[in-house]
């Protein structure tokens, strides 16, 4: 039987990453944080509903990561710099009261549906139950990447248009993918990467026509580009081998101005 968590992480239930979502494009995060962590802790005293739990707890643990700057979950680093906001007095009451809720062992949907891996899930969750409650916790290991093995790649990325993947069988996403690959292999590449001590770059790229747009933000161990490029990929072949070439140059420049890197270097051949 597996006996593992029901979910990785307090962000990782539709609902909760939904609600994450969301808040992304609000105003005032904390305020919207506030209003919701209230009206659970209010209407779920007696039992804690499905949607309503998965909600209230990525909240509370993404309050808890910010007042520590800590948290086992990769994606709760990078939500947090994209998103900053303040703690306030008020805000961290309702976080450590749905925090309670959210977690207990009985009238508690989260703790029905995952059953044997309960006590797994609670032990995942501590770092962000000792950041709320003020208690001292040791801090994680020092990151160190690891390029040792050729499979471990630094840069991904992927291509969608109109909210969909792009079609492996276009001319862009073959030159992309050959590209992406050479960079991977390129040692110069590899020593520019090397200076913001991450693991990998992950570019999401939006292929439709607009305005360019970049949104990139910095984990622990990752750094992850989300870049609107602008204009479609439909074209002849040649052209779209430039504006691959442009594209990947234009996010790895945007990244690394982010990461406060070096000027990219030339981008290399494509391999036959």
């Amino acid at each position: 039987m597996d006996d593992s968590p029901f979910f990785e992480g307090p962000f990782d239930s539709d609902e909760g990453s939904d609600a994450i979502a969301e808040l992304e494009g609000k105003d005032d995060i904390a305020a919207t944080m506030a209003k919701s962590l209230d009206a659970f802790v209010r209407e779920n005293e007696k039992y804690a509903e499905e949607g309503a739990v998965d909600e209230a707890l990525a909240f509370a643990c993404l309050i808890a990561a910010r007042i520590s700057g800590i948290a086992p979950d990769e994606a709760a680093h990078h939500w947090l710099d994209r998103n900053p906001f303040t703690v306030s007095d008020d805000l961290h009451r309702l976080a450590v009261a749905a925090f309670a809720l959210a977690t207990r062992s009985r009238d508690n949907w989260l703790s029905e549906v995952q059953a044997g891996g309960w006590q797994a899930f609670l032990e995942h969750l501590k770092p962000y139950r000792k950041a709320l409650h003020g208690e001292p916790q040791d801090p994680p290991v020092p990151f160190v990447p690891d390029f040792s093995r050729q499979k471990k790649q630094w840069l991904r990325a992927y291509w969608s248009i109109d909210g969909q993947s792009l079609s492996h069988d276009t001319a862009y996403a073959d030159v992309a993918e050959r590209l992406v690959l050479a960079v991977n292999e390129d040692p110069v590449w590899l020593a520019w990467w090397r200076s913001a001590n991450l693991q990998e770059l992950t570019v999401f790229g939006q292929l439709t026509l607009g305005a360019y747009a970049e949104r990139i933000s910095r984990g622990r161990t990752t750094a992850e580009a989300w870049i609107d490029f602008g204009h479609s990929y439909e074209g002849p072949e040649e052209p779209v081998t430039q504006q691959v070439f442009d594209d990947v140059r234009k996010a790895l420049a945007a990244a690394g101005r982010y990461l406060g890197l070096d000027l990219v270097p030339r981008l290399p051949a494509l391999p036959g």
